[in-house]
């Protein structure tokens, strides 16, 4: 693995942000991050490049604890955050030469490229650049020296739509040889080349797999009711989200292995139906998941 966290803690102020994180991200994927607003990705991501230290656990990058990274192998890891500092004195070409001297490996002709494919001019200010032109030179200089390692915190976020298929567009010209870390709300923009997804909630990691073995497992069933019914007790754990209205229903199936097994499911707890399943976009499975963990954590609190 080319990252790997292991009971990975967090406390603020006596708050557990991080509740024993056992994260695995394999050399060569491209590994989305996703789930709900303060469930701990930031945190993590921070820990993994030592701008935080964990309370307990640990997480090693590239075989190393990531409390003791060094600065050669910071050479090898790229980070880009939505709320990366810049120094504002500076246009963006007096950055790149700074940069530029500071890894081994900058490639100047793959930076040009990314450059002109963004449309950065060099003379304009660091201190004027929109919000999306500042994630742009950040992604450019996470890019430039070919790191090992991309760990993305939020690249898209606030962006017009042409300018994250830019970013995205710079992403993939490096998707070949830089395993990439990403969190993102943007799901729909990062789904085609994801190959792998855990989910976050409240601290804790829910899951993580293959993007294949996600999308195969979940899907979207509508079903016809022959008479209206109440939703049963009974009904398994992996339905979620359910509706019923009149004699619809539907709901989310998350261990989906097949048409058979879920239409005896269904003649069990509601008798003869009729039903269709579809697959479902990564998008529409985080909003599920995303709302359930809501849904979850109200009920608790009641």
């Amino acid at each position: 693995m080319i990252l790997e966290t292991t009971n990975l803690c967090k406390n603020y102020r006596g708050v557990q942000v991080l509740k024993d994180i056992n994260l695995q991200v394999p050399e060569g994927a491209a590994f989305a991050l996703v789930g709900t607003n303060g469930a701990g990705k930031t945190t993590t991501m921070r820990i993994l490049v030592n701008i935080l230290q964990p309370s307990q656990g640990s997480a090693r990058v590239l075989g190393c604890d990531s409390r003791q990274i060094s600065p050669p192998l910071f050479q090898q890891i790229g980070y880009v955050s939505e709320n990366q500092q810049l120094p504002e004195r500076l246009n963006i070409g007096q950055y790149f030469d700074y940069l530029r001297g500071l890894y081994p490996n900058w490639d100047r002709g793959l930076e040009n490229s990314l450059r002109k494919h963004m449309q950065l001019p060099p003379t304009r200010q660091l201190s004027k650049l929109s919000h999306g032109m500042r994630m742009k030179t950040v992604l450019i200089a996470g890019l430039a020296f070919r790191p090992r390692l991309l760990i993305l915190d939020e690249p898209l976020s606030g962006m017009d739509t042409l300018t994250r298929d830019e970013v995205v567009d710079g992403l993939l010209e490096q998707a070949d040889e830089t395993t990439i870390l990403i969190s993102s709300h943007e799901l729909s923009e990062i789904e085609f080349f994801t190959s792998h997804i855990a989910f976050m909630d409240d601290g804790m990691l829910s899951f993580q797999e293959s993007i294949e073995s996600l999308r195969e497992r979940f899907r979207e069933v509508q079903v016809t009711l022959s008479a209206q019914k109440n939703w049963p007790a009974s009904a398994p754990e992996n339905w979620l989200a359910h509706e019923i209205q009149g004699h619809s229903l539907q709901f989310t199936d998350t261990a989906f292995t097949g048409r058979e097994v879920l239409q005896a499911q269904l003649n069990e707890h509601f008798g003869a139906v009729q039903f269709e399943v579809s697959a479902m976009s990564l998008r529409e499975i985080s909003k599920v998941l995303i709302r359930e963990a809501r849904n979850s954590r109200m009920e608790a609190a009641a």
